[in-house]
């Protein structure tokens, strides 16, 4: 998990905790369980705040209970193969802010 989502995930309620859990377990079997967000609407600041260089060639997103959203990106790693980064876990109110849905 990438820094942001590990500061959030400190303020997250048990159940939420828990599915987050389930999603790591998850994502770990298969990199492309959660929904794709299309290439045109993944923000460029979303690469910059998570600490890449270059802009994202691909996002993902998952949902946890209370109306929240994580965010995950999957990268190609010349010794371990494919590597999952957990980016962003976000209300919704905040995920709909930063892909401007409203």
């Amino acid at each position: 998990m990438g820094p942001r989502a590990v500061a959030a995930e400190s303020f997250l309620e048990p159940k939420q905790k828990k599915k987050l859990a389930w999603w790591t377990h998850r994502l770990k079997e298969d990199p492309f369980a959660g929904d794709q967000i299309p290439k045109s609407r993944i923000p460029a600041g979303l690469a910059t705040r998570s600490g890449f260089t270059t802009r994202l060639t691909n996002a993902w997103r998952f949902e946890l209970p209370l109306a929240f959203r994580g965010i995950y990106t999957v990268q190609g790693h010349p010794a371990t193969g494919v590597v999952v980064m957990i980016l962003e876990i976000l209300s919704h109110k905040e995920y709909d802010r930063l892909f401007r849905y409203r």
